[in-house]
């Protein structure tokens, strides 16, 4: 193919690339790629279209052929730490990164996303020094003030994270996550307020895309809740589910086939614990997401021996390996494999090795991630002293908290009525399974009663867990420890009895909710 030829379609992948034509941008690189094997674009090329698809390891791949070609290709780099990152592998990525910004001090992704990645590991205050380092470089880019915002965010500065977003939002009205962070980082008291105005100004615009329109639409629907306009909220917001929906093209029924599948697996096979001296001390914190498993880590995070993880990833990447096909199915095998030892002794070696990165000197570490309800059967294998507590909470107030929340990544069950009521279902048959199989492993913490009773609930959560009792535990609210989630602004404050019977004012508008449930 001469010079000509391969310009032209190179172009043509890099169109479809752009218009997330992901899948056709791979099969047709890799016919190029054979034919043309010295074209460093094509790897990038391919390689980003793969990890477009969450299909890390085959860019990682194609990133490092382009890298043998090109070896101080600064974009290549950057999108193989990418891939490193999102393989948990952040020493590697991190690695690359200061290599980048060694090579060229003025490359702005290199330090955005080393911020992200301290950011990942709950490092806020290195992630803002990195972000305000690429603002030197670039004051104008929107993208920066975005992360800008969410690093405050994470630590509790609302009124930084406010300003940032505004600053987002000067140089690209239309860069509509920053309202929507905005929405969760204040509460709307009057009509006049400007922000509430330039939401409501949005709603008509038709030059937004679909992810644009649910941002805008999730952020009025809160802004409506706050000002107590539960019509108007609860129609922005099945609106807003409706696109969602629409977007991910999710079918719920792989996600409860796979919950119903571990059932089934672990009721057929008894886990001896082969090793009851153990003293890994992690405490799970898990259950539905929204039912105060933010709340529960702020709580448990204060008491000077325990560090907080936040949601770690970890558990659910080392599991989906070895045990699930294609996030559907447990492996044929799945008898053999939870017996071998050899592999869950990797299980936990992994683990163990990914809470390296965090660096922490404290005797415990939470892992706070809500779906490893999941794994509860793995988790009492790999880890047969961890400390397991289970949020659960009303679970119409539940699933209203999970309806009206725009998560930043999975979670599709949360974004139709009837997904959310059969996922919920199948949840809580899960979870009733695994309190009958490890009933001295599993405290059940519930949302109610520690609202409405937090200074003995406390003291209980305090004693499951093993630690000594430190009054500070009851003064959580003042707890620094960063939290990466939508409940940032809630766990940061006192107990407070307004999100008990929170269903109610929504029963007549969300009616699949509150006739399944």
């Amino acid at each position: 193919m001469n010079n000509k030829n391969i310009s032209q379609e190179i172009q043509k992948l890099i169109n479809q690339f752009n218009v997330r034509n992901f899948d056709l941008v791979i099969t047709k690189g890799n016919i190029l790629i054979r034919k043309n094997p010295e074209y460093v674009i094509l790897y990038n090329l391919v390689g980003s279209a793969q990890q477009n698809l969450g299909e890390f390891n085959k860019a990682k791949k194609n990133f490092k052929v382009g890298l043998k070609l090109d070896p101080n290709n600064i974009a290549l780099m950057n999108n193989l730490a990418m891939s490193y990152k999102n393989l948990l592998e952040y020493d590697l990525a991190e690695k690359l990164y200061l290599k980048i910004i060694s090579l060229n001090q003025k490359y702005i992704n290199a330090f955005i996303n080393l911020g992200n990645l301290k950011r990942d590991l709950n490092n806020f205050e290195e992630a803002i020094k990195l972000y305000e380092k690429a603002l030197i470089i670039d004051e104008k880019n929107p993208i920066i003030y975005y992360s800008l915002a969410l690093g405050h965010q994470g630590i509790g500065n609302f009124e930084k994270t406010i300003n940032y977003c505004k600053k987002t939002l000067s140089y690209d009205p239309n860069f509509t996550r920053a309202y929507h962070l905005i929405s969760q980082s204040k509460k709307y008291l009057v009509t006049t307020d400007d922000d509430y105005k330039d939401l409501k100004s949005k709603i008509n615009n038709n030059d937004l895309n679909s992810f644009q329109k649910t941002d805008i639409l999730f952020s009025i629907a809160k802004a409506e809740e706050d000002l107590n306009n539960i019509k108007e909220a609860s129609d922005y917001l099945i609106e807003g589910n409706k696109i969602k929906k629409k977007i991910i093209n999710y079918n719920v029924k792989d996600e409860i086939k796979l919950l119903k599948d571990i059932k089934i697996k672990f009721e057929k096979i008894y886990i001896e614990k082969n090793d009851i001296s153990s003293n890994e001390k992690v405490i799970f914190i898990l259950g539905m997401p929204r039912s105060g498993t933010s709340l529960v880590e702020q709580i448990i995070t204060t008491h000077s021996e325990v560090f907080g993880g936040g949601e770690l990833p970890i558990l659910s990447n080392i599991i989906k390996k070895d045990f699930i096909n294609d996030d559907k199915l447990i492996v044929s095998d799945f008898n053999e494999k939870i017996q071998d030892t050899v592999i869950t002794n990797k299980l936990k070696f992994d683990y163990l090795k990914f809470l390296e990165n965090f660096n922490f000197n404290e005797k415990y570490v939470t892992d706070k991630s809500p779906l490893n309800f999941r794994w509860i059967g793995f988790i009492n294998k790999i880890f047969p002293n961890a400390k397991i507590l289970h949020c659960t909470r009303d679970p119409k107030d539940n699933c209203l908290s999970m309806f009206k929340n725009l998560f930043e990544g999975g979670l599709n069950f949360t974004y139709d009525q009837n997904d959310l009521v059969d996922y919920y279902k199948a949840y809580k048959d899960l979870m009733n399974f695994w309190k009958i199989k490890y009933p001295e492993n599993i405290f059940e913490v519930n949302y109610e009663n520690l609202i409405s009773n937090n200074v003995d609930e406390i003291k209980k959560i305090i004693n499951f867990c093993g630690l000594d009792w430190q009054d500070n535990c009851l003064s959580f609210h003042k707890n620094k420890t960063p939290i990466k989630t939508m409940s940032t602004a809630q766990a940061r404050k006192p107990i407070y009895k307004s999100s008990l019977k929170s269903f109610e004012k929504f029963k007549e508008y969300l009616t699949i909710i509150d006739k399944r449930l």
